[in-house]
This record gives C-alpha cells, structure tokens and sequence, in this order.
C-alpha cells in the first residue's frame, strides 16, 4: 500500500520539473527556408528569396525598407539587387544574405509562401534565379548547385533530413518504453504476465502518439506542436489507464486505482524525461 503514494508523489513532482520547460518553450511560429548552395567554386554572393506577394510579415517591396538581412546599411548593393526585374512578376522584398558553400540561405521568419531564389554575385554583377516553388513544410530544406542549370535556371531539391526524422521518432518510442517498464517496478508490475500486455499496449499509443506529433511539426511546425501536445498526452494516458484496468486488471487480479496510477505515472515520467532530454539533444526529442 506504501507504494501507491510513493509512485502518485513522483508523477507529481515530475510534472513540476516539466512545466517550466513548457512554459519557456519558443512559442512563436518561425517557419523556414533554407537552401545550401554547392558549386560556388569558393565564391561569395548575396541570396535571397523573390515573393509571389509584396509582403510577408515584417518584409515589403516597398522602397525605403528592410528588415533584418545582410543588406542593412549597404544601399548600394541593395539597390543593385533590386534592380533585377523578374519576368514572373516575383517581389524583391529589399531583404538578402551574404552567402557562400558554408552558408547557407536561412530565412527563418516568415518566409514567402510561393517563391523563387535569387542568386546575385557582387563581383561580375551576374543574376541567377530558379523557377517556382512554394513551401512543403513548415521547415523547408533545400540544396542547390550554381552551376547546374535546367533552362537557365537553378533547381532547388528538397533535402529534409527523413532519415533522421525516423531516427530521431524510434529513439523516442524506445526511450518510452525503457521509462514506462522502469515506472512499473514501484508498481509490483515487472513481473511476466504484465510486461506483454504493457509493451502492446505501449506500442499503440506511443507510435501513434509521436507519428502524430512528427507530422503535426513537420506541417504546422512547433507552436502546433505544443499546442497539441498536452491534449495529445491527456488521450495516451486515458487509453492507457482503460486498457491496462481491462488487461491487467480485470485478467491480471490488479486493482483499477493501481493501475490508473501506474498510467499517470508512467506518462508523466516519459513526459518529463522528453523535455529534459530535449534540451540535451536537440532534433531527437
């Protein structure tokens, strides 16, 4: 009986050390292109990203504004950019970057929706543009090289890092089930006849759980993400506290509180332990 409120007090303080984290957590939404560039032979230029719209967020075509960029102070060069006239009708939005094989185009705040790149090198006064593209996440990725043109124009290929998305989505559901088995031993339940039921029932919620998740960040980016994060986690557990009264309960002889309890537990540790670990490796949790 001891146990009980030994476990219930853990879940709360475990709780504690997480909320702070939720609370401090970025929640400004900051979508993103970035396009690195190979081919430059060791050249520097200037890069931007031309605009299907007149504005997006802080940036305007409109002459006399800028806005965080390379271009800050450098009116000359500036106004040699904006010189350039898209025959698509595309915006210059008085905004690029300083750019080179090792670094990269990063707009990292509210980036055009629909857009085309902008390659400008300083030194010859050459423009070199792509054609049209519109973002496919909320973080876009993209490699490109300058010195292969397709009609006279740059290709931007998608290069989101997939594999480590995978990578990162199975570390996190091993990672879950380590922490969910270790909060069943102050429950009397790392025994054989509950690991089975636990594992499948782990195995349900938290693939789903954090598929669901990796794709919510990967369309709406991470102000969605902790957005539905909570109510999210609110569901696991509910699933979780039924399925282990009926498996473990009903047929194992264990009561329903303390199989409610191990629920919350476990949850609230495994939730605690994501944020934690986040701020430890990035891009994993």
């Amino acid at each position: 009986m001891k146990k009980r409120p030994t476990a219930l007090l853990i879940a709360v303080l475990v709780f504690a050390l997480a909320l702070p984290l939720a609370v401090f957590a970025d929640m400004g939404p900051k979508p993103s292109v970035r396009v690195n560039f190979t081919g430059a032979g060791g050249r520097e230029f200037y890069a931007t990203l031309l605009s299907e719209t007149s504005g997006t967020g802080p940036y305007s075509a409109t002459p006399g504004t800028s806005w965080g960029n390379d271009l800050e102070g450098n009116d000359a060069m500036l106004e040699a950019i904006a010189a350039y006239q898209d025959p698509d009708g595309f915006y210059f939005l008085r905004t690029a970057w300083l750019c080179s094989e090792t670094e990269p185009l990063a707009w990292t705040y509210y980036p055009p929706a629909t857009y085309k790149l902008l390659v400008y090198f300083p030194d010859t006064g050459e423009f070199l543009t792509s054609g049209v593209y519109s973002r496919y996440a909320f973080d876009n990725y993209y490699t490109t090289d300058l010195t292969d043109l397709v009609n006279g124009q740059l290709v931007l290929r998608k290069s989101y890092d997939y594999t480590w998305e995978l990578v990162s989505l199975a570390v996190r559901i091993v990672a879950t089930f380590a922490l969910e088995l270790a909060v069943a031993v102050p429950f009397g339940l790392a025994k054989k006849p509950f690991l089975r039921p636990i594992l499948a029932i782990n195995l349900v919620t938290q693939i789903g759980l954090n598929l669901g998740l990796n794709l919510i960040a990967y369309w709406m980016g991470g102000l969605a993400f902790l957005l539905f994060f909570w109510p999210l986690e609110l569901l696991v557990f509910i699933v979780e506290a039924a399925a282990y009264r009926r498996l473990l309960g009903r047929r194992g002889g264990v009561s329903a509180r303390r199989t409610t309890l191990y629920a919350l537990a476990a949850n609230a540790v495994s939730c605690a332990a994501g944020f934690r670990l986040a701020q430890a490796i990035p891009g994993i949790f």
